[in-house]
């Protein structure tokens, strides 16, 4: 398994991106076909529809609005992609059309909330139009690191795996909390299922089914895999993460047999998530 080699601040052909991984070519929203990704490409075309997307003042809130030129923006296709992309641990991917055609990468998002708003159509009339709002994975990383300790511990440690998994899967996008509030609630999302998955391995690596290999001062020297995803980070789901060691880590993403290993070990965590499905009857 490769790590994603998009940098922030560099420029990229739109066509290089969808021969690598797929995806439709003309959209603003683009779901890889490859891999789970979902692209954004941002530019100024869309204030002719009655709309713009953009960072804060602070640059750490990105305000997107959904794809339809014309009528109501309703949540289909892209727009769809896009409001499930935490449940089904896609990442987002944030590209800006530049003059000279290429695209520049400017982060990876994660979905906060999102707002129902008035705006004109293509055609001048009324509509209604959905405006995402998305934090930047750079900021947030960078939260979590500083208050890594914090988070563990408003998460309980030792809460039963069904309450974690509950925290893990909640909804941030939806009620009337603050965006500061939900911001909260994403992180500490994102705690539970790290959480989750050391709690469900038991000291024990979930590839290889040994004993961890030592004793870590934060408690587990397991690590938390992403196993759809190129590269470990942004949103996930707690049946598609494993905690294993870093022998094991190391060699999914940079071992030979990297992907071969890496579905074995999807077969084993969907054995331990959906025990029914594998049981044999009689």
């Amino acid at each position: 398994m490769l790590s994603i080699s998009f940098i922030p601040g560099k420029h990229y052909k739109r066509a290089e991106i969808h021969d690598q991984f797929g995806g439709n070519r003309q959209r603003g929203i683009s779901a890889s076909a490859k891999e789970s990704i979902i692209f954004i490409f941002s530019g100024a075309s869309g204030t002719q529809y009655g709309y713009s997307d953009g960072w804060n003042e602070e640059k750490t809130l990105f305000m997107y609005s959904g794809e339809g030129q014309v009528g109501d923006q309703t949540f289909t296709m892209g727009n769809k992609a896009i409001r499930d992309h935490v449940n089904h641990s896609k990442d987002v991917l944030l590209f800006h059309r530049e003059q000279n055609g290429l695209y520049r990468f400017d982060d990876q998002l994660t979905l906060i909330d999102y707002e129902l708003k008035q705006a004109l159509d293509r055609d001048g009339h009324p509509r209604e139009i959905i405006q995402f709002i998305f934090e930047s994975a750079t900021i947030m990383k960078q939260d979590q690191l500083e208050s890594e300790h914090h988070l563990e511990s408003s998460v309980i440690i030792e809460d039963s795996l069904e309450n974690l998994k509950t925290l893990a899967l909640q909804d941030t996008s939806t009620g009337d909390e603050s965006i500061q509030v939900k911001q909260i609630k994403v992180r500490k999302r994102s705690e539970a299922i790290k959480v989750y998955a050391r709690k469900r391995a038991a000291g024990i690596c979930e590839a290889c089914e040994q004993p961890e290999p030592f004793e870590a001062s934060s408690g587990s020297s397991l690590e938390v895999h992403h196993m759809y995803k190129l590269s470990d980070g942004g949103p996930d789901h707690p049946e598609h993460v494993a905690a294993i060691c870093p022998n094991c880590h190391a060699r999914i993403h940079r071992g030979i047999d990297g992907s071969t290993y890496n579905q074995e070990l999807i077969d084993k965590i969907d054995a331990k998530e959906n025990p029914f499905r594998f049981r044999r009857i009689y």
